[in-house]
C-alpha cells in the first residue's frame, strides 16, 4: 500500500494506492473518490475486537473529536485507488509506521493502513485535553503508512534537546519526545498579556510536525465577522 499526496500544499489530497485485497482505513466523510470495484465496510472497531470492544474504541474516538465509525476500503479483483480529503484547508503528510508510535492531534488523522491502530485512550491525552478544546492527542501504533493533515503548511522540526511549540500549532510528534503543557512565558502576566495561550515544551530526540496556522485563533478571528444566523 502506498499513500500519494497531491495538490499540496493548500488543498492537498491523499491518494491510497492498493493492491488487490489490501485495505485502507479512512476517517468518516473523508472519501472523495474510489474505483468502482472497491468494497466498503463501516465499523467502530476491528472484527477481532468483538462488539463491546469495538464500541468502546468508537466511543474513545468520539471523545477525542474523531468519528465514532471508520470506513475500510478494499479493492476486489484487482488493484484500486481511494482518494481522501481532510476537513481543514492545508497540507497532508505521510508517515511510515514500523512497530513504533506516533502521536497526532485528534483532528489531524486522515487515513492509514489497516495494520495501524489508532487509540485515543493513553496517559498523555489528559494533559493536552486540559490545554483547550480539540487538543486530545491520538496514538498511532503498528505497521504501515498513515496520513495526517494540517491547517496551512507543515513544517518538520528535528529536536535533539528541548523545544517549545504553541499547542494550537502541534500536529504530530514521535514517541522519542516527552512533553509538558504550560502557560506561555511561565507566568500569569505573560499568559494574559503576551498574546499567547498554552505552549507545549518538548524534550528528547525526535521529529515534530507543526502547522503554520492555528485553527482556534482563525475561528476566533473570523467568527465575529460572520453574519448572524436566522432562526
Amino acid at each position: 500500500m502506498e499513500i500519494e499526496v497531491t495538490h499540496r500544499p493548500a488543498y492537498a489530497l491523499a491518494v491510497a494506492k492498493l493492491a488487490d485485497g489490501e485495505t485502507v482505513v479512512g476517517e468518516t466523510g473523508s472519501m472523495v473518490s474510489m474505483d468502482a470495484h472497491v468494497q466498503i465496510e463501516t465499523s467502530a472497531g476491528d472484527k477481532k475486537d468483538g462488539m463491546m470492544k469495538g464500541l468502546m474504541k468508537g466511543l474513545k474516538r468520539a471523545v477525542a473529536g474523531e468519528s465514532f465509525f471508520q470506513n475500510k476500503y478494499t479493492p476486489q479483483g484487482g488493484p484500486g485507488e481511494v482518494t481522501f480529503a481532510p476537513k481543514l484547508v492545508g497540507d497532508i503528510e505521510t508517515y511510515q509506521m514500523a512497530d513504533n508510535t506516533l502521536f497526532m492531534q485528534s483532528t489531524a488523522y486522515v487515513c492509514s493502513s489497516d495494520g495501524v491502530a489508532i487509540d485515543a485512550s493513553w496517559g498523555g491525552a489528559k494533559s493536552f485535553f486540559g490545554a483547550g478544546k480539540g487538543l486530545v492527542m491520538l496514538k498511532a501504533t503498528g505497521n504501515g503508512p498513515v496520513a495526517f493533515n494540517a491547517f496551512g503548511a507543515i513544517k518538520v522540526i528535528e529536536v535533539d534537546g528541548e523545544y517549545t511549540v504553541d499547542t494550537g500549532h502541534v500536529v504530530a510528534f514521535e514517541d522519542g519526545l516527552q512533553f509538558k503543557v504550560r502557560k506561555f512565558g511561565g507566568g500569569f502576566k505573560s499568559f494574559i498579556f503576551g498574546g499567547e495561550g498554552l505552549v507545549c515544551s518538548f524534550s528528547g530526540k525526535g521529529r515534530i510536525w507543526i502547522q503554520t496556522r492555528n485553527p482556534q485563533a482563525f475561528g476566533e478571528f473570523v467568527g465575529p465577522k460572520l453574519p448572524m444566523r436566522e432562526h
